[in-house]
């Protein structure tokens, strides 16, 4: 295990005029599962590859246990990567692709062996050993690439969207064995996905960036709780916040906080309340997202959305009336987009 640090890292690729990443400053502890998410373009993978050794940085330094690593090759940092793709032989069965790096270390057939069988077990793969890939499904394959890393029993690990080409039900299904399989090992992890619902649920903190500049970093929680600005708001939760302008500010409201009054009801006191044009209902079973065109006190429009539970959806084209607490929302600066 090991701690991580990145202090003012800034990143260009060759002929860019903005850097990848800019200034970050980073600090990782000893055995966190630490999530890099944000949109493409983001700069959350090359900050990944930074640290990997594969993208030259161009100031700044990067630490692991505090040792200097920024010029180091990739060969000596005692990382393991898990790429998005697998990267397995195909010619190679299950056990050899998890013990090839054992084996260019020429480490000892018994102890390959050994720890091949060990990281096979707490993956759950012991009866696909003398598989080879083109055997096994995607979840199954994306473990044994998770169980080639185990065996280097490394510092850190690095995972560069390791969940992307798999299905939604096994995706949902494997990040879940991924964060907890993390825990059992202590081992510190950085993580990168764009899934932002992939962050929020497998993270210790989430690192949210934009433009290679960190926006903020911060448990899962207090990220969805008190986002930093208006681009944490609108990026961290699913439906996204609603964020439209109201008394000289940027107001956020979450889609569970806007309630549908019923016709002829009345707003609850000190609550405002918005008209509007229903254009979609997306019915999920327990609950439904209704997503309307308001009208806003400054005579403009906003597409906004609410959260219904237990209660009947309206139809599209109905008009409606969306009401909210002033009390819970959230108030960012119109002009720098930073949190009141």
């Amino acid at each position: 295990m090991a701690t991580v640090t990145y202090e003012n890292v800034s990143i260009r690729y060759p002929g860019a005029e903005n850097p990848s990443v800019s200034e970050l400053n980073l600090e990782i502890a000893d055995g966190e599962f630490l999530v890099l998410v944000g949109p493409s373009g983001c700069g959350k993978s090359t900050t990944l590859r930074a640290l990997a050794g594969l993208e030259a940085v161009e100031s700044g330094r990067i630490l692991i246990d505090d040792q200097d690593v920024t010029r180091m090759e990739p060969a000596q940092r005692d990382i393991a990567m898990v790429f998005q793709n697998y990267a397995l032989y195909p010619h190679m069965t299950v056990a050899k692709n998890m013990g090839f790096a054992l084996k260019l270390a020429k480490l000892p057939q018994a102890e390959i062996k050994a720890k091949v069988e060990e990281a096979a077990e707490l993956l759950g793969l012991t009866e696909f050993l003398d598989r080879l890939p083109k055997d096994l499904s995607g979840g199954q394959r994306q473990r044994v690439a998770m169980g080639r890393a185990i065996v280097r029993n490394p510092k850190v690990f690095l995972m560069d969207e390791p969940l992307s080409n798999l299905d939604a039900k096994l995706r949902v299904q494997t990040r879940a064995e991924v964060a907890a399989l993390q825990r059992r090992l202590g081992t510190t992890t950085v993580y990168v996905t764009h899934d932002q619902v992939e962050a929020m649920t497998m993270g210790d903190r989430v690192a949210v960036l934009k433009d290679g500049i960190l926006q903020q970093v911060a448990p899962p929680k207090e990220l969805y709780l008190k986002p930093r600005n208006e681009f944490v708001a609108g990026f961290i939760g699913s439906p996204a916040m609603n964020l439209f302008p109201a008394e000289n500010l940027t107001l956020g409201v979450r889609p569970e906080h806007m309630e549908i009054l019923q016709h002829g009801s009345d707003a609850p006191a000190g609550w405002r309340d918005l008209q509007g044009t229903v254009d979609i209902v997306e019915e999920l079973g327990s609950e439904s997202y209704v997503y309307a065109t308001c009208e806003l006190e400054n005579g403009g429009s906003a597409r906004l959305v609410a959260r219904l539970k237990d209660a009947d959806s309206p139809a599209r084209g109905d008009q409606v009336r969306f009401a909210y607490d002033p009390a819970v929302a959230h108030r960012f600066d119109p002009t720098s987009g930073e949190r009141i």
